[in-house]
């Protein structure tokens, strides 16, 4: 079956570019061979049975499979690169791969040549910006990657919109590094800067988190950038509330937000939804909030509304409780409405555009974040149970976050856990707690976390897997921390060190 579908194949590839390149195409496949062992292997995987593993032998079973699943992606492309040398275009090679018995996607055609392109390890840079083909071959090491099993197509393709979101200026420049050995100034390709950090992303984290740290990069590199591409002149006419039918004793309630209303609501959702203390009832039970992050913020929500429609008088508009983080240049630069000279951040949003920072900046709260101690009481003991907000903010610079590994929750959504527990002697101590957000700090109550401080101070975790087979046997995961933040940070550190590269103006200090 096999020969007689690649003799189909074949043919189907010499009726299409027979016009084109005026030649005889031979029906014999070089590849059927290998295709036919690789027939047979699946064949023998999809035969295996459940009774011939173990719950470790499966797991490793699945893990193997999965770096040959992306061996093949990265196989895959190399057959599309083949493609091309042998005389297909792009429009042909989208044809062909739409027809049957591919039936791909015109739009998962043109991701696959995209990401073909980008890593083509055959383009050989010779310091000209771009090369001889623009982005061709602009992710190499990502390619490398994935054809080693350690790399997946979802991070590749994550990697691709990432250039599509970064100035043709910038990707295809040059920027100047300080030599981690000697300090001395290196001239480095962007493009080669920025294939290295997403590689490192695709390796740690997974799709979803690697596309959280790329918009960071680019938005970073680019403030302006999700206006440009999101510009429309009638978002504000298109505003709106809808309230949903009421269906199994629920309604659901649609909103069409601009980015600076959205970020206000979003904040002061954020600072009312605070689970309620813990408390220890009367017969020595513990007692906690039993409500998820949704129904608290939702709880949030009603509480705002309920809140000014008891007003007495008229409202007053009041200065929204957000956080921005920029430095007087910005703050400027914004008022100033100079697009493309603003870096502001929001805490737990992340980088804002020019135009949401000059609105932010009037009426928002404007907090500087100390990393030195000045004066503020950080170590409680046993005095009280609740952090403070001193201590909430230093736990934010030191652990960025969720401790969890691989978790994104900014710190303003974690809770404030004692390790050990406070029931169980924990102190109110910097050193004593740790952030978690509300999912991971329940898991961590069931026994499915564990947190850990180094001998440095900072935090790892590790997770716990418990066998489903056997009660009380579980599996311990090795000892982690959370590079998330670390990843966010430089992140933002090359996207502005690349963005200055492309600025005539000399690079301004922070005031933080």
């Amino acid at each position: 079956m096999l020969n007689r579908c690649s003799t189909v194949l074949v043919l189907v590839i010499e009726r299409s570019f027979e016009y084109a390149v005026g030649m005889t195409w031979s029906t014999e496949q070089p590849l059927a061979p290998t295709f036919a062992a690789l027939e047979a292997s699946l064949r023998e995987v999809l035969d295996s049975r459940a009774a011939t593993f173990s719950l470790s032998s499966a797991q490793d079973a699945v893990t193997g499979f999965l770096r040959l699943r992306h061996q093949a992606d990265a196989a895959h492309l190399h057959l599309l690169r083949v493609l091309g040398e042998v005389g297909s275009s792009r429009s042909q090679t989208t044809r062909f791969l739409g027809a049957a018995p591919n039936l791909l996607s015109r739009a998962q055609a043109h991701r696959d040549l995209d990401a073909a392109t980008v890593t083509d390890p055959s383009v050989v840079w010779d310091g000209a910006i771009g090369g001889v083909d623009g982005d061709r071959g602009a992710l190499q090491h990502l390619g490398d990657a994935l054809a080693a099993g350690s790399a997946s197509r979802a991070h590749l393709d994550v990697a691709v919109r990432v250039l599509a979101g970064i100035p043709t200026t910038v990707r295809r420049g040059t920027t100047t590094l300080p030599d981690a050995v000697t300090g001395e100034a290196v001239e480095h390709r962007s493009a080669g800067l920025l294939d290295a950090l997403l590689t490192r992303h695709a390796t740690r984290h997974c799709p979803g988190v690697a596309a959280h740290l790329a918009r960071e990069l680019v938005v970073t590199i680019d403030p302006d950038h999700e206006d440009r591409e999101f510009h429309d002149p009638d978002a504000a006419a298109r505003r709106g509330l809808v309230v949903g039918p009421l269906s199994g004793g629920m309604r659901r309630l649609t909103a069409d937000l601009d980015e600076t209303t959205a970020l206000l609501l979003e904040q002061a959702v954020a600072a009312a939804a605070a689970p309620t203390p813990v408390q220890v009832g009367a017969d020595g039970e513990v007692v906690r909030d039993p409500r998820s992050k949704r129904q608290r913020d939702l709880d949030a929500l009603v509480s705002l509304v309920q809140t000014g429609a008891a007003a007495s008088s008229p409202a007053v508009a009041q200065a929204a409780r957000v956080s921005v983080v920029a430095t007087v240049a910005d703050v400027a630069a914004a008022l100033a409405h100079r697009p493309g000279r603003v870096s502001a951040t929001v805490e737990g949003h992340g980088p804002v555009s020019a135009a949401a920072a000059g609105y932010l900046v009037c009426g928002a709260t404007l907090r500087r974040v100390l990393t030195t101690p000045a004066g503020a009481v950080l170590d409680l003991g046993r005095s009280t149970r609740l952090a403070t907000s001193a201590q909430r903010t230093a736990m934010a610079v030191r652990d960025g976050g969720c401790v969890a590994p691989g978790c994104t929750t900014a710190p303003r959504a974690c809770e404030a856990h004692h390790v050990p527990e406070w029931e169980r002697g924990g102190r109110s101590d910097l050193d004593a707690m740790v952030l978690l957000c509300p999912t991971h700090h329940r898991a961590w109550h069931a026994h499915h976390l564990q947190v850990r401080f180094r001998p440095d101070r900072t935090v790892e975790a590790r997770w716990v897997t418990w066998s489903t087979r056997w009660p009380g046997r579980s599996t311990t995961h090795p000892w982690v921390r959370n590079t998330v933040p670390a990843d966010r940070a430089e992140a933002r550190a090359l996207g502005a060190r690349l963005r200055a590269g492309g600025d005539t103006d000399p690079p301004r200090a922070r005031a933080v």
